[in-house]
């Protein structure tokens, strides 16, 4: 899982605009600069969440995602991007976001609707979101800006959202009115980009229907490819991303991934290990990554994970570590 290249590229052109050093802030990163020239190359997700540390430090910009994402100029790289500017419309570039968003950022789910309004919901993974707070509200930020910039940019027009829905609190909201130039609600469940039906219907500049259905070809045989991964890979896949901490039966997780629970008990025993086995790897590298946050209670990382109660969590963690989930954060300290 991780974020292409060339989008931290941009990110750090658009920061150098605004007088970063390009070089400065591949050093304070830990990005080789090799590694963000190339739309295929994916960065581990970690390194590409914290990209925002340096931003901030170098900066002093409390809204840094938001004026990145105003200001950069280019976001759609590879397949996908020329998907995007191939499409026939905002309504069909929106679906197509929906539909493979996720191979750009795994780390990111969208879910796109219209009904009386179209909405674009874009829901950040809370392992993310709690690990790294102001880095993930910066790549928030960032993302939802970025895209309606790109809108405007694709079809001519100036796309002006009814409304911007935020989750986290408040800061600046005029900066955000300014840019979006629309009402800016925050504290909300999930981020939503809430547009006009008239304005989703606005065609794109660079549309070309032909080379739309070659490179949606060329996208989904893409997916797929990265679907024909080991059945157990892709179940962690799915309990890491689609389930969020909570451990599914294996009836949700199988069907999940298209298939019986018995199919799937039957493939993963060939591959040599079973749903509890895996159930338990993920629910373990999720509390460790959770563990490393001092601002998470222990009780919350039970909750995330599901346990019945904070003594059922204890024991579990007691037993991949030898330690109490006190004793290992004491240690960290």
């Amino acid at each position: 899982m991780g974020l292409p290249g060339t989008t931290i590229r941009t990110i750090f052109q658009t920061a150098t605009s605004m007088g970063a050093a390009f070089g400065t802030l591949c050093q304070m990163s830990g990005v080789n600069p090799e590694e963000i020239s190339d739309s295929e190359h994916m960065v581990e997700w970690e390194k590409g969440a914290l990209i925002w540390v340096p931003l901030l430090k170098l900066s002093g910009d409390p809204l840094i995602g938001l004026h990145i994402g105003m200001s950069a100029k280019r976001v759609l790289y590879g397949m996908f991007g020329f998907l995007i500017q191939s499409s026939k419309d905002v309504d069909q570039a929106l679906q197509m976001v929906h539909r493979y968003g996720h191979m750009q950022a795994p780390m990111i789910e969208y879910r796109y609707t219209v009904k009386e309004m179209a909405v674009l919901e874009i829901e950040q993974n809370p392992i993310w979101v709690m690990k790294y707070p102001e880095p993930s509200r910066q790549a928030k930020d960032f993302l939802i800006a970025i895209i309606v910039t790109t809108l405007s940019s694709l079809t001519g027009k100036n796309i002006v959202p009814v409304r911007i829905e935020l989750t986290g609190e408040m800061r600046e909201i005029s900066e955000y009115r300014k840019h979006f130039g629309c009402e800016v609600l925050f504290n909300k469940d999930v981020n939503r980009i809430i547009l006009s039906k008239e304005d989703i219907s606005t065609p794109i500049l660079t549309s070309d229907q032909s080379m739309f259905q070659t490179f949606s070809s060329i996208v989904a045989d893409k997916q797929a490819l990265l679907e024909t991964n080991s059945t157990s890979e892709n179940l962690k896949q799915v309990l890491f991303m689609q389930f969020k901490g909570r451990i599914p039966t294996i009836e949700e997780a199988a069907s999940a991934l298209n298939m019986t629970p018995r199919n799937l008990q039957r493939k993963l025993l060939q591959e040599q290990t079973t749903f509890r086995d895996i159930a338990g790897e993920i629910r373990k590298e999720i509390a460790f990554q959770l563990m490393q946050n001092p601002a998470i209670k222990i009780t919350e990382v039970s909750d995330i994970l599901g346990y019945s109660d904070l003594t059922a969590f204890r024991k579990a963690f007691k037993s991949w570590t030898n330690a109490t989930p006190r004793e290992v954060r004491k240690g960290r300290a």
